[in-house]
């Protein structure tokens, strides 16, 4: 009998991550979390001790059928593959019924040690066919937002009810690299606005088995859900198999590290002599997996039985009449109307096809109408057509979709801009003193998700004048963001291989003072081909590129050179083109700042400018321990001091790196906790917090 840990301060599975190897930032925003609400263990060991009563008293469920589960997909999407389709969503369904009803085909391939535990989970998923307000649906919502890009927490749009609906957020990337992750349900039984997040996140290439799927790789839902019906990964709560031998609270799961690979069953023995591992579980990494066992099936009755995040209430009849999901109730819905521009594009020149597609949901379509009223053609029946705009700024674009159930109709005219040819020559520099430069001079902000985030001119603040261009970050404090900024287009033949260089100034404050969730970025690309394809020619993230500091207000920087940063790019030789476009994209984190760019100059720096030194230096870890790593230093001498909370110098050194990264020795510092990091390097200073624990 394996010990059942009754209280585990590690709690990395809560928040599981598919892909081992990138996991840090979200380990840290659990830890995080349990800082800040350490109520979420007690509700953990109530589950436990829940789940150690049901196994202890061999209670067994009396239903004579199974737990029926009302699930609904939010696919958030931007047109792109992620977008994936009914037959796609269909078929990770059934793989996920087969699964937890042991009606997989492979278990034939189990390992005989535990052909007699494979377990029959007796759970049922179906798709709703009712929303939470009791309207026609088959099960599928698609968002249109730049959240596909994210991944987390704050990607988990129009959460439905999770005492009514299993959700499965399904997205193209996640900020991790991961390919999913649920949390218990212990986890998020009671926290001010986590009964939003409840559910599953999942990237659209790990669902199903066709489409963008594929068969290696769909169990992960299985995965998934089996955390979110509180099951640990078999080696325990981490998420780092290989490491070390460890236990999932499972009596019929052996002892384990783990596998990221699919062993031999001669060579599964690894933590307990003679006794082979469950590496075909589920639960496991080891892309192998084949079955759950009876003991992890009653652990999942604990947690439908339990009142901890309602599972409880899922199945009940009630419920599944109110989801549309009892037995017998079936319906076919009018469709919902949506559309997207192919490539992600939301920009496109006077006189260039623009391709468009039907994404419309809900139900089958029998009929789609197009209308564009500057558009050739201006009507179309077609199911993507391409259409040809002659007039330049934001086009209308109107869609209606019907089956004999009914019609639905979106209107969009902020989904496609339409930018003139003609290029404004080189050298070329633009202060944004001038009003109107946003559409009436080429100047576009593309504001993905249409909210109250995007690029401005203001006329308030400039660098070298009174206006500039502001993104108005302040408001994405509870989000996560990605706007855009394009330029009109510029004749770069003129220019010689010198002047091939694009500068500018920003400005950027943070509300978070210890930058401890500040994942910005600025990128910046640019296009020959009226973004047709786009080069990147500048990528800079981080906390580094924070350079007006902690800003808890609405920021406003200072016209002088400490609230401004200069940034000069090289611009590739093969862009030497007459018809050169540039896209400044910036991605917001939940606790940044305004954003402000001026001075745009291309094709001569302003005179007696240079870059800051310490424009990109950047240190990790952070939370550190013995070493500290200081990353894009320049040549020379720099100096390195290091504060405590008081003030007190603590470290103090004159380094000469030989390579633009520096490990400092910190192991002299006798305590934990925060310090100031300052280097400085000719007139550059740079001045960090950093965490010692």
């Amino acid at each position: 009998m394996k010990k059942l840990f009754i209280f585990s301060l590690m709690i990395a599975a809560n928040n599981h991550l598919i892909n081992a190897q990138s996991y840090c930032g979200a380990d840290a925003a659990r830890k995080e979390l349990i800082r800040s609400h350490p109520e979420i263990l007690i509700d953990e060991e109530q589950l436990e001790e829940f789940t150690r009563q049901y196994i202890q008293n061999n209670y067994k469920d009396q239903r004579s059928g199974p737990f029926i589960i009302p699930v609904v997909f939010h696919i958030i999407h931007l047109g792109g593959n992620e977008n994936i389709s009914k037959d796609q969503v269909l078929d990770a369904v059934r793989i996920m019924n087969e699964d937890f009803n042991k009606r997989n085909s492979d278990t034939s391939l189990v390992i005989p040690e535990f052909k007699n535990l494979i377990a029959d989970m007796k759970v049922e998923f179906r798709l709703a066919q009712k929303d939470p307000w009791g309207n026609c649906t088959d099960g599928i919502e698609r968002i249109y937002s730049s959240q596909t890009w994210m991944g987390n927490d704050y990607s988990k749009l129009n959460s439905w009810p999770r005492e009514k609906y299993l959700n499965i957020w399904v997205v193209g990337r996640m900020r991790d690299g991961v390919a999913g992750y649920a949390y218990y349900p212990g986890s998020v039984n009671a926290l001010y606005n986590v009964p939003a997040r409840d559910g599953v996140m999942i990237l659209h290439d790990y669902v199903g088995s066709i489409g963008t799927g594929n068969p290696g790789r769909s169990r992960a839902l299985t995965h998934e859900i089996g955390h979110w019906s509180n099951l640990k990964h078999p080696w325990g709560d981490n998420n780092n198999p290989g490491e070390s031998c460890g236990d999932d609270d499972v009596d019929d799961t052996p002892i384990t590290k783990g596998w990221t690979f699919c062993p031999s069953a001669n060579n599964s023995a690894v933590c307990t002599s003679g006794v082979k591992e469950n590496y075909q579980n589920y639960m496991d990494y080891s892309y192998c997996s084949r079955m759950f066992t009876l003991k992890q099936k009653d652990r999942v009755h604990a947690a439908l039985l339990s009142n901890k995040s309602q599972r409880n209430n899922l199945y009940t009849e009630a419920n599944l009449i109110a989801t549309g999901t009892n037995n017998g109730f079936t319906q076919t819905c009018a469709p919902i109307a949506d559309f997207c521009v192919s490539n992600y594009s939301h920009f496109a020149c006077v006189g260039n096809p623009v391709k468009f597609v039907n994404t419309s949901y809900n139900g089958p379509i029998d009929s789609v109408l197009w209308e564009f009223p500057n558009g050739t053609p201006a009507v179309s029946t077609a199911s993507s057509p391409a259409v040809v705009f002659n007039t330049p700024g934001w086009q209308e674009v109107k869609l209606t979709v019907s089956n004999s159930f009914g019609s639905n109709t979106k209107v969009n005219n902020r989904r496609i801009f339409i930018a003139p040819n003609q290029p404004f020559t080189t050298p070329y520099y633009e202060d944004f003193e001038i009003p109107g430069v946003l559409n009436d001079y080429g100047w576009v902000s593309v504001n993905y998700d249409q909210n109250e985030t995007y690029f401005t001119q203001v006329d308030f603040v400039g660098k070298s004048g009174t206006r500039c261009m502001m993104l108005n970050n302040y408001y994405t404090r509870f989000d996560r963001d990605i706007d855009e900024l394009i330029s009109p287009p510029f004749d770069l033949t003129p220019l010689s291989n010198q002047q091939l260089t694009l500068s500018f100034y920003y400005s950027l404050g943070s509300w978070d003072e210890d930058f401890m969730f500040v994942y910005d970025s600025l990128v910046v690309y640019a296009t020959a081909n009226c973004g047709g394809t786009w080069t990147k020619i500048y990528n800079k993230g981080g906390a580094s590129i924070i350079n007006a500091g902690y800003q808890q207000g609405f920021y406003v920087p200072g016209t002088d050179q400490a609230y401004w940063r200069f940034v000069k790019i090289n611009i590739p030789p093969s862009l030497k083109q007459p018809n050169v476009r540039f896209k400044i994209q910036v991605f917001s984190s939940i606790k940044t700042n305004n954003f402000y760019i001026d001075d745009i100059n291309i094709g001569s720096a302003p005179v007696g400018v240079e870059e800051d030194a310490l424009s990109h230096f950047q240190v990790t870890p952070n939370p550190f321990g013995s070493v500290l790593l200081l990353h894009n230093l320049p040549s020379g001498i720099c100096s390195v001091e290091m504060r405590d909370i008081t003030g007190r110098l603590v470290l103090s050194e004159e380094i000469s790196p030989a390579e633009d990264t520096y490990e400092l020795k910190t192991s002299s510092l006798s305590g934990t906790g925060l310090y100031l990091l300052t280097i400085r390097s000719g007139n550059s200073v740079r001045t960090v917090k950093v965490m010692r624990q």
